[in-house]
């Protein structure tokens, strides 16, 4: 018999052996052990013929009833397969809860052919609540079930790979989550379902990348993706792509490239009513018109992106709105109207536990303070930031927060390390 043939007698031993309320143990015997019966039920290619006759003949199974059963459990398999992608649309449509439990009362055992599928479905689930172990062992558990024959060719597996990666990223586990993404980009198929993968690991890892302070590496990372843009139909992805490639291109002094894409992602961001990138769009530029000193454009560009607030849920990205406008108010000497925004940054950092944007409004409070001449004030913030970088082991924050943390405590016999400090070269536009 072929594979293909294999598998599907599998499923029908299977399926009849459920129908009887039998379980492995009861179909065993000295002839055939649980773990044959399992391999056959699963398709395994190297359980031999006589065994798989065997199972026939024990459960009375028809050979010339045969072409009907397994073309009704195609059928079968279709309904199911069916039932969770309808469920699965019910977790992206914002009820992880229902979702669940309309998983779990489908029953599917590991064996089943939609297994893999279902632990999929669980992870993301609990991704959505928040439930980052269990979410971990349901992804771990679809990549462990995805290389039957129905999961090597969906991409479960990339999937999969990048909910952990998701997962690590959440918990402020960067090198973790980086190393997940190139597991699922090297588990990719490329003739398979669900090649948006391919796009949405990409641009995960170039913002990885990113948080973590390699704007080079993130940038290369964009430009390879970008022959990808004509097959993208994920406009999520599509939208992040052109954010990223204009924020990275600041990072790297690229300045007018970086309002070109960033005007192109607004352009579609309006046209697609993405509140959120088009949040992080306008931050964007007027972070680059900060660097040309345009600030006329740039408090523009940053009062545009605090109106979407309230627009979309994912409140983590004003929070560094308000810290981008803080800081150009800091700049113009506006000092009262920055520690308005500055606050509001700590506090939406702080609402979402978003590590990262809190370390960077931390930091321009300190700026705010040093501005002000209090460096007491100042050092404690920095402070605060230096001990936050520490912790999660964000080397390029932490150069940051040191070398702030130094110039508010300049005595004469600190001055050595204070040189050191500034040999890194940290200044204003890393604020930025």
């Amino acid at each position: 018999m072929s594979t293909v043939g294999l598998t599907e007698i599998g499923q029908i031993i299977r399926m009849i052996r459920k129908s009887r309320g039998l379980r492995l143990e009861d179909l065993a015997d000295e002839n055939i052990s649980p773990a044959t019966i399992s391999n056959v039920e699963r398709g395994v290619a190297h359980v031999k013929q006589e065994k798989v006759t065997y199972l026939f003949d024990k459960l009375q199974i028809s050979m010339d009833k045969l072409p009907e059963m397994i073309l009704n459990q195609k059928e079968e398999l279709k309904r199911e397969k069916f039932s969770l992608f309808a469920i699965e649309s019910l977790r992206d449509s914002g009820f992880p809860e229902l979702a669940l439990e309309k998983v779990k009362q489908l029953e599917l055992e590991d064996q089943h052919p939609l297994a893999a599928y279902a632990y999929l479905i669980k992870g993301k689930c609990f991704n959505s609540l928040e439930i980052w172990r269990r979410a971990e062992r349901a992804f771990l558990d679809a990549i462990r079930l995805s290389q039957t024959s129905l999961g090597k060719h969906s991409n479960i597996e990339a999937a999969a790979f990048n909910g952990l990666a998701l997962c690590s990223y959440s918990q402020n586990e960067l090198e973790q989550a980086i190393t997940y993404t190139n597991s699922g980009l090297h588990a990719i198929v490329d003739d398979g379902e669900r090649i948006h993968y391919r796009y949405v690991l990409l641009q995960n890892k170039a913002m990885f990348l990113e948080k973590m302070g390699r704007p080079v590496e993130a940038l290369k990372v964009v430009q390879d993706a970008w022959e990808y843009i004509p097959e993208i139909k994920h406009v999520e992805v599509l939208l992040g792509l052109y954010w990223l490639r204009a924020e990275l291109l600041r990072k790297t002094r690229d300045y007018d490239e970086s309002i070109y894409y960033a005007m192109e992602g607004l352009e579609l961001a309006r046209l697609n009513h993405d509140n959120c990138r088009s949040c992080d769009l306008w931050i964007t530029l007027g972070s680059t018109y900060m660097s040309l000193n345009r600030w006329s454009e740039a408090e523009t560009c940053f009062e545009l992106a605090l109106k979407q607030e309230g627009k979309f849920s994912n409140h983590q990205v004003v929070s560094t709105a308000h810290a981008r406008i803080g800081l150009l108010y800091i700049q113009k000497e506006q000092l009262e109207l920055a520690k308005d925004h500055i606050h509001k940054a700590i506090e939406k950092a702080q609402e979402t536990q978003d590590t990262l944007r809190l370390l960077y409004a931390l930091t321009i409070m300190g700026h705010y303070y040093q501005k002000r001449n209090n460096q007491t004030e100042a050092a404690a913030y920095f402070k605060q930031s230096l001990n936050l970088a520490r912790k999660y082991q964000y080397k390029n924050k932490e150069q940051i927060a040191l070398f702030k943390l130094a110039q508010c405590l300049e005595s004469p016999d600190q001055m050595d390390i204070i040189h050191l400090l500034r040999s890194m070269d940290v200044g204003i536009e890393q604020l930025e």
